[in-house]
């Protein structure tokens, strides 16, 4: 069962990048093609599960956006697969949830984010720890998302400042266990290239 809730990580987070939460608006792509390449980790899936996102600009206000994901496992695990497009949240392997309104407002505040400043949050939350980092060529600021009512659970979240991107570079969702935080997902950029038309 715990598989199958990592494959839904997996899933929803795909199904976030069609809907309403991409990070750039199409416009900001350059004409041709961009190519992100991620890979999703849940601490119950034995290797990383790439997702590929690719938008094609073709410069005449019409645009492609593609996606290519796989997923190994038995029929049980993969069961789920089907149900992409149904989902509004992420939710990490042992039941957390990573909000969205808090990442949407900063996501249309990332300009105005500085490195070693700490953000409150609607809702009581907070965004800091907030450092400035490069993932597969595209400049990043970081930062620990906190949410007061789950102190035993934290995401880092990075948004890209130096290019379009259409998924969070990173998603990195943690638990607090016997004085640890374990890694129960994550969502880390790879690769970033762009090709003319």
């Amino acid at each position: 069962m715990k598989k199958v809730l990592g494959l839904l990580c997996v899933l929803t987070v795909c199904g976030l990048a069609v809907s309403a939460f991409a990070q750039a608006d199409l416009d900001a792509f350059p004409i041709g093609t961009t190519k992100m390449v991620y890979n999703i980790r849940s601490e119950d899936m034995g290797q990383a599960q790439p997702l590929e996102l690719s938008v094609v600009s073709q410069g005449n206000g019409l645009y492609t956006v593609k996606m290519s994901t796989e997923a190994t496992g038995t029929k049980d695990q993969l069961a789920a697969f089907g149900f992409i497009f149904g989902a509004t949240h992420v939710s990490a392997g042992s039941g957390q949830n990573v909000s969205y309104s808090s990442l949407q407002a900063l996501m249309d505040q990332r300009s105005r984010l500085q490195e070693g400043q700490q953000y409150l949050l609607p809702g009581g939350g907070s965004f800091a720890n907030i450092a400035g980092v490069t993932m597969a060529g595209v400049w990043c600021l970081q930062g620990t998302l906190v949410d007061p009512s789950e102190p035993n659970t934290r995401t880092t979240v990075a948004f890209a400042l130096s290019a379009p991107v259409y998924i969070s570079p990173l998603i990195r969702v943690e638990e607090l266990r016997s004085g640890q935080w374990v890694e129960t997902f994550s969502l880390v950029l790879v690769e970033y290239t762009v090709t003319g038309s």
